[in-house]
């Protein structure tokens, strides 16, 4: 048991959880509001909302996980396919961003999700990878 690496990725846990659950909320009650914030353009406030629910359903992952679950070695298998959905579903996000920009279909300022969501994904891809979850526990 890693007590400081478990510190850490709570710390994870929290930040990623309340940054996509809180952007969610915000989308769905501030949609023009809230892509402003980014310098972005709102163009369908239903489609926007739609985006945020599922924003807010990804962060509430997170906060499901180190809330219901603390880490410990019994929650270790929650925990590592929370990170796995997420890691995809955030390189998923990211690759369509980097793809709808390079099309010009998107405004380039995208590419602030596109980054964010990538790296998010890839420090879990690189976590799951090395052990940490395993450790931590």
């Amino acid at each position: 048991m890693n007590a400081s690496l478990r510190q850490w990725l709570n710390i994870y846990q929290y930040l990623a959880g309340i940054c996509d659950a809180g952007s969610g909320l915000l989308l769905i009650g501030f949609p023009g509001f809230t892509l402003g914030l980014v310098g972005l353009t709102l163009v369908s406030v239903p489609l926007t909302r739609f985006i945020g629910v599922f924003v807010f359903a990804v962060g509430l992952s997170y906060l499901w996980a180190v809330i219901r679950w603390p880490l410990n070695v019994h929650s270790v298998q929650v925990w590592l396919t929370q990170w796995k959905l997420t890691a995809a579903v955030r390189s998923l996000v990211a690759l369509f961003l980097l793809w709808q920009v390079a099309a010009h279909a998107v405004e380039y300022r995208w590419l602030t999700i596109a980054v964010f969501d990538g790296l998010l994904a890839v420090i879990q891809v690189i976590g799951v990878d090395q052990g940490w979850i395993e450790r931590a526990a």
